[in-house]
């Protein structure tokens, strides 16, 4: 491959894969809406990627990523994941700031310092919001959206999709909403659009479109602290309101 992989390749290859690997179908008009540019400099870039051997054209116009499109956005994740925890645990910046930063530092790090990062951080399986490394399928969780009330539940992580907002992720900090938390679903109320749960003793209200970023898995009984146990089922279907 001649053409050199520019920064703004990378981001492309590294979201392309992101979505992929959430099962969400890539066409140009989705990549300009989650970037934020016009379609026409989207269709210039997979121009650009497609001449390079990094992404392909199916027949229903979708975009995958060819081998080398795929090593090269792995690479650029696994740089950025291991960045945020460089942030979070050395530099100790907030967790709600360190996806921001990361992504003005990750196309400056060397192979041998990523490498040297994972050692440091004993090969993290995930980055600090919840998600898997590169090579690596989401663990299973649900949306906190579709929990049904009175469950216990934990968080696994916040979907990627979601660390693009710094606001929201502040206010997930501000209240204990972190991967790791356990938390007991008080209500879900699709008729206002919003989901309540207790978190570290208090309540904390969510939107539904906010609580469907934040996924989850049951709380298993005996684990943590407070000795909750599962008093319902929280991949059963919700009731209906009406």
């Amino acid at each position: 491959m001649a053409e050199t992989i520019t920064p703004t390749m990378e981001d492309y290859l590294g979201l392309i894969y992101l979505m992929r690997r959430e099962g969400q179908t890539v066409i140009g008009a989705r990549l300009a809406e989650r970037l934020g540019v016009s379609r026409p400099t989207v269709t210039a870039t997979l121009q650009r990627l497609e001449r390079a051997g990094l992404v392909e054209m199916n027949e229903r116009k979708e975009v995958l990523l060819s081998p080398s499109g795929q090593e090269a956005a792995q690479s650029l994740l696994r740089r950025h994941m291991l960045t945020e925890w460089l942030l979070r645990e050395v530099v100790g910046l907030p967790w709600h700031q360190i996806h921001e930063e990361a992504d003005r530092l990750e196309h400056h790090f060397s192979e041998e310092t990523v490498d040297r990062l994972a050692e440091l951080f004993k090969q993290p399986e995930t980055c600090p919001h919840g998600n898997p490394m590169p090579g690596m399928e989401p663990p299973t969780a649900v949306p906190l959206d579709e929990v049904a009330e009175g469950a216990d539940v934990v968080i696994v992580r916040i979907a990627e999709e979601a660390e693009e907002h710094s606001d929201f992720l502040a206010y997930l900090e501000e209240n204990g909403l972190l991967p790791g938390a356990r938390l007991r679903v008080l209500a879900n109320r699709p008729y206002n659009e919003t989901v309540a749960v207790r978190v570290g003793g208090r309540k904390v209200v969510l939107g539904l479109a906010a609580a469907g970023h934040v996924r989850v898995r049951p709380h298993e009984e005996g684990e943590g602290e407070g000795g909750l146990r599962d008093t319902v089922d929280p991949f059963q279907s919700l009731p209906s309101i009406f």
